[in-house]
């Protein structure tokens, strides 16, 4: 029963995510309106890493038996919408390393939900699954520090959305409370990719606030008007 409630609260929360991820598109698109840097201080390192973050989740969530309804659908919207963010970064820059990193991640996702018809995974693959969340975990690290460089060297949040990352909080959060519902010997790889952006994407949003204070940054962006 707790495992149900905290999935569900979970699941809940995790809209926050979508609604974060929706905020900077919208970002992004209201900059390049007002013909402004419409995707200045996003680190595609970073979005790139946050989609393979979900990702690992929502693999996670598809190999476990039972299949994870909480985890996985929840995930495959943010990934549909990280997506979109990654064909923003590279239409504006047009670069060949944000073109491969999209086609990459665009890759995955047909393979991911491909995965699905090959379910429940044998013990070989799940042990695939948590070797990918232990991978991404380092790179989400990685990611977050280096947009955190970025910021500190720009000065300036940009197109950055404070509203992503706090959703984003909100949602590691609750992913390792309902982590916690599951046996340690299944969740451990939740708890640590989990456990890792809390503290990762906190770091990021204090820098975030301080940076925003200095320049006198209001929402997340200077006012495109």
């Amino acid at each position: 029963m707790l495992y149900h409630i905290l999935g569900t609260v979970s699941a809940v929360a995790f809209l926050l995510t979508w609604y974060g991820l929706a905020k900077q598109i919208i970002n992004i698109e209201k900059l390049r309106e007002s013909n402004q840097s419409s995707t200045q201080s996003l680190s595609t390192n970073q979005f790139a890493s946050s989609f393979f973050a979900f990702y690992a989740n929502f693999i996670f969530g598809i190999a476990i038996e039972p299949f994870s309804h909480y985890l996985v659908w929840t995930r495959f919207g943010a990934l549909l919408l990280i997506l979109v963010i990654l064909f923003q970064l590279w239409y504006d820059r047009r670069s060949i390393p944000t073109w491969l990193i999209l086609g990459l991640c665009a890759t995955a996702m047909v393979i991911g939900l491909c995965s699905m018809g090959f379910r429940p995974y044998p013990s070989v693959a799940k042990l695939g699954a948590n070797s990918l969340m232990l991978i991404v975990t380092a790179l989400l690290i990685q990611g977050t520090l280096h947009q955190i460089i970025v910021v500190r060297r720009s000065k300036v949040i940009g197109a950055l959305s404070p509203a992503l990352f706090r959703s984003i909080l909100i949602k590691d959060v609750t992913t390792l409370a309902f982590a916690l519902t599951m046996p340690i010997a299944v969740a451990w790889p939740l708890i640590v990719l989990n456990g890792a952006s809390v503290i990762t994407r906190g770091g990021l949003l204090v820098q975030m606030k301080m940076v925003g204070e200095k320049s006198g940054e209001k929402n997340g962006h200077k006012e495109a008007s």
